[in-house]
């Protein structure tokens, strides 16, 4: 129920949603998108937006007019995100039943579990994919030849969804193969290949070679050092967002996960090496390390339980009602403290695309005085119509008859020609997102001359 509210408001707090696959699976489904310079240098896969276009595909088909569409991506991943949660109660459930409950229970609730649920980002994508190998691996108290082979499958799938998760996933793959190559090793890597070879046949479906992309991704990224150009921070910066995002919990989160690490040794070491990794990546976002705040809350859920079976019996049931409710306490807390801006990032911007493309016989978009980044994107926009971006009020009012309807900042409102009336303004968010509609009567004639988004997009590289 958590995940599914958390779906329902539209928010883009990292674009790369957007850009990265809800734009190419709108593409899939109904053919113009915004093409971003990853995808122009060939550093994506087609995978997670080829099935991410199913549930796109449903929603159009049944609501055309309407943002179902993203509706239902959003709801596929929030149910997607469920593995997490199954993973939690398996791994507390070979200990005790006690355990099961309360790393179901906190990883069911946690803010940072839910908000990244429904969120189109191979960040979570790859969590969820993760912990169905951890459920697999280690949930079990033997696995066999099969599950190492599924749980390969859902490693290379993991892999293949963000690559830079090798390096936690090598970490669970020796800490549970060990120095079984017959029966854990090779079933292993023959499921990991079969991933490969999935990834592989998506990207030639669209025309790509096979595995191309990973190496742009290193290339571009790594060696050229792409990525820096949208901020770096020193080695210890995902430290200092963790202490940012869970404030004082920090300690007793830490401590606790401590505990579980005791029951579990090897989640820890996944946890550690996947935060050292991206540790000494210049380039940090919060996201880049969920897996490894997963890990270490699920751990520290474990570390409760823990705690609580030194209690007597007739204790247990109050203590573990009060611990439940601490928890909870703690992520409403934190969800609405220095997260709290995240929960209606961009939320004015993506209502604005939609409010514009809500009639049918729209013909035209324009983006006035929009800021640096990108601004427009067709999957919100929902029209096969020219996205252009003007910059000054003459080409505005000059070419005027090329779109009918204009997305602009709040401030520039009073400089749009007369004839365009305000429709909507979304409420503002923290950003200095355009937030605001106008709308003419009439047809539009499309302006070559005019640029398109798109074409912004290739004569500034972004």
């Amino acid at each position: 129920m958590l995940r599914a509210a958390a779906s329902i408001p539209f928010m883009v707090n990292w674009f790369d949603e957007i850009w990265q696959y809800l734009e190419p699976a709108w593409h899939l489904v109904a053919g113009p998108w915004v093409q971003t310079w990853d995808f122009r240098a060939g550093l994506r896969s087609w995978l997670i937006p080829e099935l991410l276009s199913v549930p796109m595909g449903i929603g159009h088909a049944l609501s055309p007019d309407t943002t179902l569409h993203l509706l239902l991506v959003r709801l596929t991943l929030a149910a997607l995100s469920l593995v997490i949660v199954g993973s939690a109660v398996s791994l507390g459930l070979r200990l005790s039943r006690l355990h099961g409950i309360v790393a179901g229970f906190v990883a069911a609730s946690w803010f940072e579990l839910v908000y990244f649920a429904p969120r189109a980002l191979s960040e979570p994508i790859g969590l969820a994919l993760l912990m169905g190998a951890i459920w697999l691996l280690l949930a079990r108290r033997a696995p066999g030849p099969r599950q190492f082979a599924i749980a390969g499958l859902l490693m290379g799938l993991c892999f293949v969804a963000r690559i830079q998760y090798a390096p936690a996933l090598l970490t669970l793959a020796i800490f549970t193969a060990k120095r079984d190559w017959r029966g854990a090793w090779l079933p292993m890597i023959a499921g990991g290949c079969g991933a490969l070879a999935i990834d592989a046949l998506a990207n030639l479906a669209m025309g790509a070679v096979p595995f191309r992309w990973m190496i742009e991704a290193a290339r571009i990224n790594l060696i050229e050092g792409r990525a820096n150009e949208y901020g770096t921070m020193a080695v210890t910066g995902y430290l200092s967002l963790l202490a940012a995002n869970w404030n004082l919990v920090i300690v007793p989160i830490l401590m606790l996960a401590w505990l579980g690490a005791k029951r579990y040794p090897a989640l820890l070491w996944v946890a550690l090496v996947h935060l050292a990794f991206h540790s000494l990546i210049a380039h940090k976002e919060y996201r880049f390390v969920l897996a490894s705040s997963a890990l270490l809350v699920i751990l520290a859920a474990i570390g409760t339980a823990e705690l609580l079976r030194r209690l007597p019996r007739q204790r247990l049931v109050p203590a573990t009602a009060v611990a439940l409710a601490l928890w909870s306490l703690a992520s409403a807390g934190l969800a609405m403290g220095y997260f709290r801006p995240n929960w209606t990032m961009e939320a004015d911007l993506a209502a604005a695309l939609e409010r514009a493309g809500r009639p049918a016989a729209t013909c035209g978009l324009a983006l006035y005085r929009p800021r640096e980044t990108v601004p427009g994107a067709y999957a919100l926009y929902r029209r096969a119509t020219p996205i252009y971006r003007i910059e000054t009020p003459g080409d505005l009012a000059g070419r005027a008859e090329a779109f009918d309807v204009v997305v602009t900042p709040r401030a520039h409102i009073a400089e749009l020609p007369k004839q365009y009336r305000l429709e909507f303004c979304a409420i503002p968010s923290v950003s200095d997102a355009p937030g605001c509609v106008l709308r003419r009567t009439g047809s539009c004639t499309p302006d070559p001359a005019l640029p398109t988004l798109n074409a912004w997009l290739r004569a500034t590289n972004n």
